[in-house]
């Protein structure tokens, strides 16, 4: 466990830096409407010579983990009906690699698909799916992947710039939306979707498997070693979401979109995190300050950046930038109450 953990952290290393370049010219971007903060780093994403690698979780249940975190994870699984997947990925080629990692554990058909959030990493790849399966979303996702081109254009920051990682790609839209949960039997093993609320986007969707206690995130959980952050939402919804997560499913393993696996701990740090940050900026903005000085005066604690003497100290820039995003979004959130 030690050597996979060093192995994606090591990963976590050379993309951070092979993105930095780009990062730094894009950071002003506007991202549906906000304009990040200096110091915010876009997530390297470019699935170029990634491999998905399987991890049995329990009898019919795997985790597909990138080999290159920050690139998306996936996973599936199995009953005696078929197949459910979890998150189609960023194009045609990712979308394959997944059904080729079904291919070699079962011929059992692919029935479903989750989008576990809008965002193009978890969406794009529907497209390369069977006809025939069904894929599945909560309402406020579904409503957001109409926004095809505008997600590609934002997306390339994400990708060194590259659109030729979007060749072939075709909007694919759910077939089925949930509302607030929906239980999915594919014979002999249940998987649950839930929609606690609004996170990191409007319509997170936690695809949760009882039998083993596993939980895929999406983007609301990002992975260890990570802090939240609220990129299209509010800090103070994304907080009351995950504590009714942490209170209604027992989690022993979560399966994040990005990064490497965790246990329900991260829960615990996440609450801290979120209830200690809305607090700090509540106090910089009664104490009068403005947001460049709140900026300033907030950065991210040690205790939730990974240890500098870490395999994923490479992390660091990347979380310190979540924060600042998070600071310039709760100081407009709060300033607007």
């Amino acid at each position: 466990m030690k050597r996979a953990h060093k192995l994606g952290a090591l990963a976590v290393t050379a993309l951070l830096t092979a993105a930095s370049p780009l990062a730094a010219g894009t950071a002003q971007k506007s991202f549906g409407g906000f304009v990040p903060p200096a110091g915010w780093l876009p997530p390297p994403l470019d699935p170029a010579g990634v491999q998905l690698q399987t991890k049995q979780l329990g009898p019919g249940v795997y985790a597909l983990l990138s080999n290159r975190p920050p690139v998306d994870n996936s996973g599936f699984v199995v009953g005696e009906r078929g197949v459910l997947v979890i998150d189609a990925h960023i194009n045609g080629t990712m979308a394959m690699q997944i059904q080729d990692a079904v291919r070699a554990v079962t011929d059992k058909p692919i029935l479903y698909l989750v989008n576990t959030n809008a965002h193009g990493d978890h969406t794009f790849g529907n497209y390369a799916f069977p006809a025939e399966t069904q894929i599945i979303a909560h309402r406020k996702t579904a409503a957001a992947m109409h926004h095809f081109e505008e997600e590609k254009a934002m997306l390339l920051a994400t990708v060194n710039g590259d659109a030729s990682v979007f060749d072939g790609v075709e909007l694919r839209l759910p077939d089925v939306v949930f509302e607030k949960s929906m239980i999915i039997d594919l014979g002999g093993r249940v998987v649950e979707l839930h929609h606690f609320g609004h996170g990191n986007t409007p319509g997170d969707t936690v695809v949760y498997v009882p039998e083993v206690k596993a939980a895929w995130t999406g983007n609301l959980v990002l992975g260890a070693a990570s802090i939240p952050w609220a990129i299209e939402g509010g800090t103070q919804a994304y907080l009351k979401t995950l504590a009714d997560m942490a209170a209604r499913l027992d989690i022993e393993t979560i399966i994040p979109g990005h990064v490497l696996t965790t246990n329900g701990d991260s829960l615990s740090r996440y609450l801290k995190y979120l209830s200690e940050h809305i607090a700090e900026v509540q106090a910089a903005i009664r104490a009068g300050k403005s947001l460049d000085q709140t900026l300033e005066s907030l950065p991210l604690k040690e205790a939730y950046l990974p240890p500098a003497d870490s395999p994923l100290a490479a992390a660091r820039p990347l979380m310190q930038g979540f924060h600042l995003w998070n600071v310039k979004k709760t100081y407009l959130e709060l300033s607007a109450q």
